[in-house]
């Protein structure tokens, strides 16, 4: 298994998104990508608390037996968490969106809230993308979409983690792997802003390259690659 992560703020005077990963028992491995909410306090706090909570929980009680009820233990936790940090800050308001892998021996569990994604390639092509918890998508499926609502919520999700009683949880999807997948957790910076198939090739070498495009980039823009 082979790990790559990359983070830059872009244009923005700081990066909101956070990136977490770590190694499970059994050759299990877990990734997380978070990525603050604008408009609320202290987004990037919010993202650190979430992905920290999350890995931290699903490491101290990770077993294989039910690995989707783990996940949602720890997000529920990390909600939890965030409710903690946010009272004591005195914010009013704070959340983050959420990307989450867990890769076993056999498969790998998807789990997300809001517009943050995770991708999954096989030889190339892309299987599996998650589905953005966004108005758009919401007005899409209502057949209430017009141009003047793209513009006006373009950047509106319909779920995230923001530290209240009314989390709602995703079901979480599980995929049998096969040797050399690779799977892509990005934050909405780089989704709507560079070529998605182009990260299956990223390497540390390329680094500089994605370095030089910040001064292009509009918002921030973080990802993890996984090669099984």
């Amino acid at each position: 298994m082979i790990i790559y992560e990359y983070s830059n703020k872009g244009c923005r005077v700081e990066n909101q998104d956070y990136i977490s990963h770590g190694s499970l028992p059994d050759d299990g491995y877990v990734c997380i990508l978070t990525d603050g909410m604008g408009g609320y306090s202290a987004g990037d706090e919010a993202a650190k608390t979430v992905a920290e909570s999350i890995r931290a929980y699903i490491q101290n009680n990770y077993t294989q037996t039910n690995i989707p009820n783990i996940i949602n233990e720890a997000i529920t936790y990390s909600n939890d968490e965030l409710m903690l940090k946010r009272l004591s800050i005195g914010a009013q308001r704070m959340g983050c969106v959420l990307a989450l892998l867990v890769v076993t021996k056999e498969y790998a569990y998807i789990d997300w809230l809001g517009d943050s994604r995770v991708y999954m390639f096989r030889n190339g092509k892309e299987v599996y993308r998650t589905e953005d918890h966004s108005m758009i998508n919401e007005m899409a499926r209502s057949n209430t979409i017009t141009a003047d609502n793209i513009r006006k919520y373009s950047s509106v999700v319909t779920r995230s983690i923001m530290g209240e009683d009314n989390l709602k949880l995703e079901s979480i999807v599980k995929i049998k792997i096969k040797p050399n997948d690779v799977f892509i957790l990005c934050s909405d910076g780089v989704h709507r802003q560079l070529n998605i198939e182009k990260l299956i090739g990223y390497t540390d070498g390329l680094k500089e390259d994605y370095d030089i495009k910040s001064s292009d980039m509009s918002d921030n823009y973080s990802f993890i690659k996984l090669v099984i």
